[in-house]
């Protein structure tokens, strides 16, 4: 182990530029950096858990060759017991059923990152047993470890926390608290991103705008807390029946947006198509039967079959609405119909 003041030093400057990330792949990358500096003697690994899952998986590993496997947080005793776990040495306790590694040849240290009730990662360093140690006995330089990889631990969860707390910060600018969709400024500027982004590649780009039919009557005639939850009702159908990379929209009072990337025009009939048929079904379900009398019009264009430029595509998506509701409502009408 490196003297405790390069310890600090290499502990400040890995926070000092995990303050700097925006994402969870720049932060992966500064712990890819600065762990191996920090652990040189050692082989290690840092697991983090995927999104919606309670299955954790390696982002970074240094050292010997060793295959690092993803393993649910059961298999961890330091993620069961929120506190660092040793194995292997003087430490006859039972091995986590995620690590495959001999306890008499390795002594192998599970550090929790924990948050509150949360635990988003684990770093799990392995260290020869009964290696030779530079200056100290076995023993002070394994609690020397442990609390330099307790305060790793440390930097690397509130770099997590941070970026997440940064993402429900900007989550809740971009969104419209009424139906959970996005609002009109991000779809703008997300619009204006993916457009560039087609423009420079030629992938096909997609924009689908809807209006609920006679929706003004709807309120007339049920009020404003009836038409509140049809907004909602749709607003969290679109969200349920999109992929991940669609983005869904508050356009207007009664409007919503889909911006479809790499989708042509023919597919995105297609999906407008299957959402549309979708909408009346759900109708007819248990619990939504105040939908019964909502219908949606919907008008479609694409890059570049509608328009090369911004104004262009949105103002074919605008066109093919109208004709929409001009020929009878509750219908699809592409830039091409």
């Amino acid at each position: 182990m490196k003297p405790i003041d390069s310890e600090v030093k290499l502990l400040g400057r890995m926070a000092n530029m995990a303050l700097s990330c925006l994402t969870q792949e720049e932060a992966v990358a500064v712990a890819a950096r600065f762990l191996p500096q920090l652990f040189p003697g050692e082989t290690g690994a840092l697991y983090l858990r995927s999104p919606g899952q309670d299955l954790y998986e390696p982002v970074a590993s240094w050292g010997r060759g060793e295959e690092w496997k993803s393993f649910p947080g059961q298999d961890c005793w330091s993620l069961r017991r929120r506190r660092i776990y040793v194995v292997g040495g003087e430490r006859e306790q039972p091995p986590c059923p995620h690590s495959g590694h001999d306890p008499g040849r390795w002594i192998s240290l599970c550090v929790p990152m924990t948050v509150w009730e949360d635990a988003p990662g684990v770093l799990h360093l392995l260290v020869p047993a009964g290696g030779e140690k530079t200056g100290r006995d076995s023993a002070e330089a394994l609690a020397s470890m442990r609390r330099l990889a307790a305060l790793a631990a440390d930097v690397l969860t509130l770099l997590l926390v941070n970026l997440q707390l940064r993402r429900q910060i900007n989550d809740l600018s971009a969104r419209d608290t009424q139906t959970g969709c996005f609002n009109q400024r991000y779809l703008d500027e997300t619009l204006a991103r993916e457009l560039k982004v087609s423009q420079r590649t030629g992938r096909p780009l997609a924009l689908v705008l809807m209006d609920i039919d006679h929706f003004g009557l709807f309120t007339e005639a049920y009020g404003h807390g009836a038409s509140a939850l049809v907004l909602r009702n749709v607003g969290n159908f679109l969200r349920e029946h999109i992929r991940e990379v669609d983005i869904p929209s508050r356009y207007g009072a009664d409007e919503f947006a889909l911006l479809l990337p790499d989708t042509n025009l023919e597919t995105a009939v297609r999906r407008a198509e299957n959402l549309h048929s979708m909408m009346r079904d759900r109708s007819q379900q248990d619990g939504h039967g105040h939908m019964r009398r909502v219908t949606l019009s919907m008008g479609i264009a694409a890059f570049p079959d509608q328009g090369e430029t911004l104004c262009d595509l949105v103002e074919a998506a605008k066109k093919a609405l109208r004709k929409a509701k001009e020929t009878g409502r509750d219908r699809i009408v592409s830039g091409n119909g």
